[in-house]
């Protein structure tokens, strides 16, 4: 008896209607997409916003939880009534702006539904030409459970995932003049900007396939059990929710440009179509020349190796990319075949 007084609450409100809330532990877990046993939540978090629902899918609480709230990094607690919840939760978040779709507004407890959470970036850094800077690393996790009013504190995980695309690259001349040292910038064109928070696939415990996600299931399991469960965030491909990524780089001394774009999760529709400029005196400017023979699509460079980039666990990608006369070589960094990217978009 001593035990559940101290893990619930009751308060009598203005009504003197009893209301009784009782502890529920959330455990943020990150497996690294099921390359690791242990949690590396802490490697790759800064902080996590929780949106946590109740069971008639309205707004009941939120709360951004950091490491300096936890005694346990990433394990949070907190006091709610009795009853189903589901959470919504994003890790990372500082360069987007959480809303509520029905109002246009921001999210508000008792009024926002599940169903209408969006995501949008809108503090990435912009550049003269209108393109946006690299949107960070971001993490999405979803969850259902029941708070019930016996067994002691409600023990909660929340599996995370990537909720961001990311593509690195590096592009080296051969039988081509090599460029000129200095400034260089890659344009990434009509790249999601909008997310809706509910999950769109999942990934079942110790499954590597995907199934879409059931909006109205429930489930309930403890933090101790190893089943890992990844939902997928819903990223919106729509003409409207597009926007231009682009990266500043330079020629090194090995004559080869690095760079790299991160932003939102993408699909087998998102055009990806990728640009390479010069800009001759360090600044960006409307004439700059584009030092590849043309552009490259790396939607069709994704789809020839066999990506599903609608439900691709985790989309962090090394592209390795050789210049040969009108020639663009492209080869996936640590694996797969070389393949030759021709005019039109064909590989040979």
């Amino acid at each position: 008896m001593l035990l559940f007084a101290l893990l619930a609450g009751c308060d009598v409100d203005m009504h003197e209607i009893e209301i009784c809330t009782y502890t529920v532990q959330l455990r943020y877990d990150y497996n690294e997409e099921n390359t690791t046993d242990e949690n590396k939540i802490v490697y790759w978090v800064k902080f996590i916003d929780e949106y946590i629902f109740d069971e008639n899918d309205k707004l009941y609480h939120i709360r951004r939880v950091t490491d300096d709230m936890c005694t346990d990094y990433m394990n949070s607690e907190l006091q709610l009534e009795a009853g189903k919840y589901s959470i919504l939760a994003v890790g990372n978040g500082d360069c987007s702006t959480v809303w509520d779709a029905r109002t246009g507004q921001l999210p508000v407890v008792g009024m926002t539904d599940r169903e209408d959470l969006r995501m949008t970036l809108e503090n990435a850094d912009t550049f003269e030409d209108g393109t946006r800077g690299p949107c960070g690393e971001l993490f999405h996790g979803y969850r259902t459970f029941t708070v019930r009013e016996e067994g002691g504190a409600t023990r909660v995980r929340v599996d995370m995932v990537n909720a961001h695309f990311q593509v690195r690259f590096r592009v080296t001349w051969r039988n081509s003049p090599v460029p000129k040292r200095g400034t260089y910038y890659a344009v990434l064109e009509d790249v999601v900007s909008q997310y809706r928070l509910m999950p769109e696939w999942l990934y079942p415990a110790g499954s590597f396939v995907a199934r879409q996600h059931d909006t109205r299931a429930h489930d309930d399991y403890p933090w101790s059990d190893n089943r890992v469960i990844h939902h997928l965030v819903h990223s919106q491909f729509e003409r409207g929710n597009v926007i231009d990524h682009s990266n500043t780089t330079y020629l090194n001394a090995d004559s080869e440009v690095w760079g790299q774009f991160v932003n939102y999760r993408v699909k087998n529709a998102t055009p990806l179509i990728m640009k390479l400029y010069f800009a001759p005196d360090g600044t960006r400017g409307e004439n700059d020349p584009m030092v590849l023979p043309r552009e490259i699509d790396l939607g069709q460079y994704f789809a020839h190796f066999g990506y599903n980039l609608d439900h691709e666990l985790k989309q962090d990608y090394i592209i390795d990319i050789v210049i040969d006369g009108d020639k663009i070589i492209m080869n996936p960094m640590g694996g797969l075949s070389v393949a030759d990217w021709t005019e039109g978009g064909t590989l040979n």
